[in-house]
């Protein structure tokens, strides 16, 4: 049920109570009998009509995006899905084993395992815990100070102790220091394929050359579903993949660009075998040894990413990140027509504007209903052009910076 609320009041910090202060101790407060159908689908429409959607056209921070129809059909179609008791979804189970098959075409990977994960965080966790227990001792991780916040997460799940390394010009990992720190002590070296705050790819070759064998995990959740697709819209795309021999896990976001249902991500490995140094047993489970993260596993986004993968195919793929690359061209000559400066040329769809206080402009903007971010390095405002921003989007959107920007005097 889509509903236009385009230029909606954001809602005031205060306005919801902290959980802890609405804990009581009276059950009473427990439903004693269930409501009425209509009385439970009215409070939730106040709860949807509350928050925001991709289709608002107003939602220029995320890297998510409005799935596809067919795969919001196939979600629901498998709603009761469960491959944590894989013996009971047979069906279910021979639809991931064929999206792992494509990611390894996908990926060049030739006899590549996989699994589909809850997202980017479970990908990342699970490589990290594999790289862990496959290195005996070894319990420091390398990687860019730019990589999303889940990998501190894993590191601190895994009492694995993190080695940041500092970015170049370019917003890579700098190399040199890489292979400076990486040491007898790595269990596992970490390069990202289209950072969280500009897109940027490390040099994932050089990284494994660097990495002398040890294991090197790619997080490709945002440039996962564009970079296999670039060089058929005759744009350059740099090696990040299992083209590269180095490169033991790689993981990527299918709800993002691959326009799955949320939550869906794919954890790839070169070698299935090495799923056996997280197995575990589940001896009352259909299946007695469980190798995933989760116990209890999402696997409706299972149906969700093979039907979105199936339905728009290598080529419709290819037009929908044409069609994201176009906008953020776009958005690019008109933001720098306008007077305003872009940190760095954009490396995949995310544009970063430079401001000297850059939460101030996102404040100012979010009062007329627009919902941007804040990048850390570079500190700027960041717009992530993904397929719900059209060009008309575009066009308002910086209509609304201009406004704010001359009312901050921050042009």
């Amino acid at each position: 049920m889509a509903r236009d609320r385009a230029g909606k009041t954001p809602h005031k910090k205060d306005e919801r109570p902290r959980r802890s202060e609405a804990i009581v101790s009276d059950r009473s407060i427990f439903p004693a009998k269930g409501a009425s159908r209509q009385r439970v689908l009215s409070e939730l429409d106040d709860a949807y009509d509350e928050d925001f959607w991709f289709g608002d056209g107003r939602i220029l921070g995320s890297m998510c995006t409005a799935p596809h129809d067919i795969a919001i059909e196939a979600h629901s179609k498998f709603i009761e899905a469960n491959l944590g008791n894989p013996g009971l979804y047979p069906g279910t189970r021979k639809l991931e084993d064929k999206v792992i098959i494509w990611l390894s075409a996908l990926y060049h990977c030739k006899g590549c395992s996989g699994q589909v994960v809850g997202g980017g965080t479970e990908a990342n966790i699970t490589a990290l815990w594999l790289a862990r227990n496959m290195s005996p001792g070894k319990r420091e991780v390398v990687f860019p100070r730019s990589a999303h916040f889940s990998l501190r997460k894993a590191c601190d799940l895994l009492a694995m102790r993190p080695v940041e390394i500092p970015m170049g010009d370019d917003f890579t990992i700098d190399i040199d220091m890489a292979r400076r720190a990486i040491s007898k002590d790595t269990a596992a070296v970490v390069g990202i394929a289209g950072t969280t705050e500009v897109g940027a790819i490390d040099d994932i070759p050089a990284l494994a050359e660097a990495a002398d064998g040890a294991f090197l995990h790619v997080d490709a959740a945002f440039g996962g579903f564009i970079l296999p697709f670039m060089p058929a819209l005759g744009m350059g795309a740099p090696a990040f993949d299992f083209s590269i021999d180095g490169v033991s896990t790689l993981g990527t976001d299918p709800h993002k660009m691959g326009l799955s249902t949320i939550p869906s991500g794919a954890l790839m490995l070169r070698d299935e075998r090495w799923l056996d140094s997280i197995s575990v047993d589940a001896p009352y489970l259909t299946q007695h040894r469980q190798t995933a993260l989760s116990g209890t596993r999402c696997s409706a986004a299972v149906a969700a990413t093979y039907a979105a993968i199936r339905r728009i195919g290598f080529d419709g793929y290819a037009r929908i990140v044409k069609g994201a690359f176009d906008v953020t061209r776009h958005l690019s000559k008109s933001l720098q027509r306008e007077g305003f400066h872009l940190c760095i040329e954009p490396p995949l769809t995310i544009l970063n504007i430079a401001f000297d206080d850059p939460r101030r402009v996102q404040a100012a903007l979010l009062r007329e209903g627009w919902h941007l971010s804040v990048a850390r390095e570079p500190n700027s405002l960041r717009v992530v052009v993904m397929p719900h921003v059209t060009k008309q989007v575009a066009d308002n959107f910086i209509e609304a910076l201009r406004k704010a920007a001359k009312e901050l005097k921050a042009l």
